[in-house]
C-alpha cells in the first residue's frame, strides 16, 4: 500500500515537473519570437528608409547619417518596429528630417515660381509639410467646382487638364503647380 502512495507521488511530481518545464520552454520561445519579430518590423523599416534614399539619389554623407541613426535607435530599444515609409521616416529627428526632406524635395520647389524669391526657412518648414502622391494614367485629380483642400506640384511626368466634353485645355509638366487657392482656406470658398 505505501508502495503505492509511493508511485502515484512520483507520478503527480513527474506530471507537475514536465508542465512546469513544458510552461518556461513556452515562455523562453515567446520572448525569442517576439524579439524577431521586433527584428524583423525593425530590418522592414530600415529597407524601406534605404530605398526611398537610392530611389531618391540621397548622397552617400547623408545616407550613412540617416542609418546610424536608425541603428543607434535600434540599440537603445527607440524603435519597436510599425508604419510605413512615410512613419520610418518620420521616427527621424526633426533637424536630419529636414535636410532629408531638403535634399528630396528642395529641387521640385525651386521649379516653381510662387517659391523661388522665398526665404530658406519658409521652404524649409514647407518641405516637411509636402506628401507624395502617385497618379497612373486616366486618374481624375480634381474636378471643376470640388472645394480646393490642398496645392499640387508636379515633380515628374505631364497632367492634362480636360474640359467636361474630354478636350484638352492645357498640358502641365514639372514644376507647374494648380490649387494654390485651396492652401488660402477661404472659409471653403476656393474652387
Amino acid at each position: 500500500m505505501l508502495c503505492r502512495y509511493r508511485y502515484i507521488f512520483t507520478i503527480i511530481s513527474y506530471l507537475i515537473g514536465v508542465f512546469i518545464f513544458a510552461t518556461i520552454v513556452g515562455q523562453v520561445g515567446n520572448v525569442i519570437t517576439n524579439r524577431n519579430a521586433n527584428r524583423l518590423e525593425f530590418e522592414r523599416l530600415l529597407d524601406g528608409a534605404k530605398t526611398y534614399m537610392r530611389h531618391h539619389k540621397v548622397p552617400g554623407g547623408m545616407k550613412r547619417r540617416v542609418l546610424r541613426w536608425y541603428d543607434y535607435s535600434w540599440s537603445r530599444g527607440r524603435i519597436q518596429g510599425g508604419g510605413d515609409i512615410n512613419t520610418a521616416l518620420g521616427l527621424l529627428p526633426d533637424k536630419l528630417k529636414t535636410e532629408l526632406a531638403l535634399h528630396v524635395n528642395l529641387s521640385v520647389l525651386k521649379k516653381v515660381t510662387i517659391f523661388q524669391e522665398c526665404q530658406p526657412e519658409f521652404l524649409h518648414d514647407l518641405v516637411l509639410k509636402m506628401k507624395a502622391y502617385i497618379f497612373t494614367p486616366g486618374d481624375s485629380i480634381c474636378r471643376k467646382g470640388e472645394v480646393a483642400r490642398e496645392m499640387f506640384i508636379i515633380a515628374d511626368g505631364i497632367l492634362e487638364v480636360l474640359s467636361e466634353t474630354g478636350k484638352v485645355l492645357t498640358t502641365m509638366k514639372a514644376g507647374d503647380f494648380f490649387g494654390e487657392i485651396g492652401i488660402l482656406n477661404l472659409d471653403g470658398l476656393n474652387k
